[in-house]
């Protein structure tokens, strides 16, 4: 459980390398933006970590319900939201919940997921909760649209012992230089990728090479049939399914499963 905990949180305890490390991912974002604006309406986004896509939405004049588990990602959006002019920004709501059990009070026309976010569901409990949710605040009529990793079975069984990736950048926030790097160990039993990212400081003039820091990230794989058969199971139906963000076939070298689903009324 514990190890669980770290691979859920530690990744985004610092919202301002988050935002740095990903600030060039602008195609997921493209992608619901377009969503919202042909279903229209209100949206509900789970998983809305720094508001990278909660502010574009809130920008383009839709009213958005935020909600996530993590304290500092949403410290991060709120200071984003205030940045924006008042009329704009009272079109977002934030609410720290586990999108495994949450209650609003309220339906929406769509519901998203962005950006892997459903990885963090473990087990079949946490899917068959977080997909009753999912029913529970989406309209009749209403569309849940998400995106998840197509699983890599090259890169899942990579040798754990060496790092790969390496990669030298400036903390945004500190100033201070790191090399970054990754591995990760696969339990194809739980199909859970246990990854560890490593910043290592830059020696500094003195000689003394300081300590890496070790930062736990835990991803559960969803495989295609697997995947399709679990949104069947749980009462949508899939409208498309694509291998990435602007309509691509999905394959089997496809980098990520982008979903649309309406409820079927099947449970």
């Amino acid at each position: 459980m514990e190890r669980l905990q770290r691979g859920t949180v530690e990744h985004y305890e610092d919202a301002a390398l988050y935002d740095h490390e990903y600030r060039r991912r602008r195609a997921d974002v493209n992608f619901y933006r377009t969503q919202a604006r042909r279903v229209g309406g209100e949206v509900l986004e789970l998983g809305a970590g720094t508001g990278r896509l909660l502010v574009p939405l809130v920008r383009d004049g839709h009213v958005v319900a935020g909600l996530d588990l993590s304290q500092p990602m949403l410290r991060r959006c709120t200071e984003r939201l205030r940045r924006l002019k008042p009329q704009v920004r009272t079109r977002a709501r934030l609410v720290r919940g586990d999108f495994r059990q949450f209650t609003l009070g309220r339906r929406f026309p769509l519901i998203v997921c962005p950006f892997n976010a459903m990885m963090h569901l473990y087990t079949r409990e946490d899917l068959a909760r977080f997909f009753a949710c999912v029913r529970q605040h989406l309209t009749a009529e209403g569309e849940f649209a998400f995106d998840v990793l197509n699983p890599d079975l090259g890169w899942l069984m990579r040798d754990p012992t060496k790092r790969w990736a390496r990669t030298r950048f400036t903390h945004p926030a500190t100033g201070k230089a790191y090399y970054y790097s990754t591995n990760h160990i696969y339990d194809p039993v739980t199909q859970i990728a246990w990854i560890r990212l490593f910043y290592e400081p830059v020696e500094n003039p003195s000689g003394r090479i300081p300590r890496t820091q070790v930062v736990h990230l835990a991803h559960r794989q969803l495989f295609p049939e697997e995947l399709a058969a679990l949104v069947e199971h749980h009462g949508f139906v899939v409208v498309s399914r694509h291998g990435g963000f602007s309509g691509e076939p999905f394959a089997g070298d496809s980098d990520s499963q982008v979903y649309r689903c309406r409820m079927s009324g099947d449970v």
